[in-house]
């Protein structure tokens, strides 16, 4: 007796297809699957014109980078972009930006509507953090949006500005007191050198080798004075410009009320209605040909 193969079976009665089969019920419903694929796409674009506009807004801040007491740069916390991001979604800066921003903002809706970016810098193979965060604030209304990116970098740069307000206050009092203590080691000098010429003046020309001495003991430990002071005010001044051009977190740029919306996207809307509507399209297909197999 002829046997017969059980893959023809199940073919027959419609319970399995192979690959051809499967083209050739889709080819067959080539129709249902296009009628879908245009209802996804009019829907996507009919969801894009009945939702409200969203505008985005970005302001930046460089958060600084710690260095040591030599102007080397080094690990701290205000430079660590990730604290900063971890930061900036606390209900507590959160709940001071939505303050500051008025117009009805809340932590919630600021929370919701806030992307905050890192860039990074690539040179060669070798990928790195910048000290940047981005903020942008997508929200319906455009004011509002910019309004909330700017309340979010100010509170940001408040809280990681602190520590290096300080050092620079500290450093601008010892740059200070380095240059008082350099200006009084000139006068010193200045006025045992008159005193000398007094002397030499007395004398006829030539000053008192006895009388000299103490004087120009004065001179000679000022002009040591002198050297001392200058290095280590030259040193002072290099850090706090060190510090104020690289250590101290600013606002890079602040953000502008949006005068076009950012969304909703009509392509992407569409694309992904159609896309959609494709897949719908062709599980009816096979649905169709399920239900319309004989039992």
């Amino acid at each position: 007796m002829e046997s017969i193969d059980p893959r023809e079976k199940t073919r027959e009665d419609g319970s399995s297809m192979d690959v051809s089969g499967w083209l050739s019920t889709l080819v067959r419903g080539w129709w249902v699957i296009l009628a879908f694929v245009v209802l996804g796409a009019l829907v996507g674009a009919a969801l894009t014109y009945l939702s409200p506009k969203q505008y985005s807004a970005s302001s930046a801040v460089y958060i600084g980078q710690t260095t040591d007491a030599n102007g080397n740069p080094m690990a701290g916390l205000t430079s660590n972009t990730r604290a900063a991001t971890q930061l900036l979604s606390s209900d507590e800066v959160l709940s001071e930006a939505a303050k500051r921003t008025g117009m009805g903002a809340t932590a919630s809706l600021l929370r919701k509507g806030t992307l905050v970016d890192t860039p990074t810098s690539t040179i060669k193979t070798s990928t790195s953090i910048v000290n940047i965060v981005v903020m942008t604030v997508t929200d319906s209304d455009p004011e509002r949006a910019a309004a909330a990116a700017n309340a979010l970098a100010d509170v940001l740069l408040e809280r990681v500005s602190g520590g290096v307000d300080e050092k620079i206050t500290v450093l601008e009092k010892q740059l200070a007191v380095g240059r008082t203590a350099f200006d009084e080691s000139v006068a010193r000098s200045r006025a045992a050198q008159a005193a000398l010429r007094a002397l030499a003046r007395q004398n006829g020309g030539r000053a008192d080798p006895s009388a000299a001495a103490p004087y120009l003991a004065v001179v000679q430990a000022a002009a040591t004075e002198q050297q001392a002071l200058q290095a280590t005010n030259q040193k002072s001044e290099l850090l706090l410009l060190t510090t104020r051009q690289v250590e101290q977190p600013r606002i890079l740029y602040e953000a502008k009320v949006p005068s076009e919306p950012s969304g909703p996207d009509i392509a992407l809307n569409v694309a992904a209605g159609a896309l959609a509507g494709l897949v719908v399209g062709i599980i009816m297909v096979f649905v169709r040909r399920r239900l319309s197999a004989p039992s």
